[in-house]
């Protein structure tokens, strides 16, 4: 088996990254506090609350997060955006600086924004910052690009940052060492930390799933024990049938409601109605993940919220 097996950009769909992004999501606000030393470089901060995104005052993608928190003293708005490629139909200078306005008009707080880039192949023509230059309207907003793939990975496990440790698959890997010896190692570190709590499983089993981003399940698999991945909360409920079967049911289903998110999104981020959230539960009535897939691509190129609505309803 090769030392590297990396995936191409084919290999990658809207739904993976839906996936990848919730999962993202999930581990920051498990531990806001890792995230927020991390991407400001400081040691002194403290939590006050994880923002619902989904509020209307602050909804955007799913995968936003925006920690109200205080650093070095000051209460502050910490946002991290989760992009697993590039961000292609509205550039992402643009959307960081809808979020930070978003969050100064709803909060009056300083905003902290951050772009994390999990696919090594994305982030590279990011520049960081939102310029309008019009005399007397200029407008300047500034963001930190974090592109895994650049990060020295063996610094993160040496400080065993549970928040940041299921990530560190996809960073830089110490000299000559492939990804398959670099997975175990993580995998070793991220064992050391969670050793006496319940969820370790589920733990793993994400940790697993962002490693998915660069390497073929068969290599997550046999570094990551079938049988500690079957304790996840996420497969236990396909065991009967089978391990084997049960991840690929458990991986099919996340796949539908991603897809089904997906779907959600690109509607928002279009045409930003609170009547877009009615559709959920149509959509979640439907099986045909094909179908779905469909309606997905229906949902970027429709030219209104009525049109898919139409197409959804026909």
């Amino acid at each position: 088996m090769a030392q590297n097996i990396e995936k191409t950009a084919s290999d990658q769909t809207s739904v993976q990254s839906g996936q990848y992004d919730t999962v993202s999501k999930d581990l920051i606000h498990q531990n806001p506090e890792d995230w927020i030393k991390f991407g400001l470089g400081v040691q002194d901060a403290r939590v006050i609350q994880v923002i619902d995104t989904e509020q209307p005052t602050v909804r955007s993608n799913r995968a936003d997060s925006f920690i109200q928190a205080e650093v070095n003293g000051r209460e502050s708005i910490v946002h991290f955006e989760i992009q697993t490629r590039d961000s292609t139909e509205i550039p992402m200078p643009r959307r960081i600086a809808g979020y930070a306005g978003r969050c100064i008009e709803s909060f009056g707080l300083p905003v902290y924004s951050h772009v994390i880039y999990l696919h090594p192949d994305a982030g590279h023509n990011d520049p960081g910052q939102y310029i309008q230059e019009m005399d007397g309207y200029n407008i300047s907003i500034q963001y930190k690009v974090i592109r895994l793939c650049e990060l020295e990975g063996q610094k993160v496990l040496d400080a065993k940052l549970k928040g940041l440790i299921p990530f560190t698959p996809l960073m830089k890997p110490k000299e000559k060492t492939s990804s398959e010896e670099w997975l175990r190692q993580c995998v070793q570190v991220a064992k050391s930390v969670t050793q006496n709590e319940p969820n370790q499983a589920d733990y793993l089993t994400n940790l697993g799933i962002l490693s998915g981003i660069i390497l073929d399940y068969e290599i997550i698999r046999d570094i990551i024990m079938e049988e500690t991945m079957q304790e996840s909360s996420v497969i236990q409920h396909y065991t009967q049938q089978g391990i084997q079967q049960g991840i690929q049911q458990g991986i099919q289903q996340g796949v539908r409601e991603g897809t089904i998110d997906a779907i959600l999104d690109v509607l928002e981020e279009q045409f930003q109605s609170e009547e877009i959230q009615t559709l959920k539960p149509v959509l979640e009535k439907i099986e045909d993940l094909q179908y779905l897939k469909q309606l997905l691509r229906e949902a970027a190129r429709a030219n209104s919220f009525e049109a898919f609505k139409e197409t959804l309803f026909e």
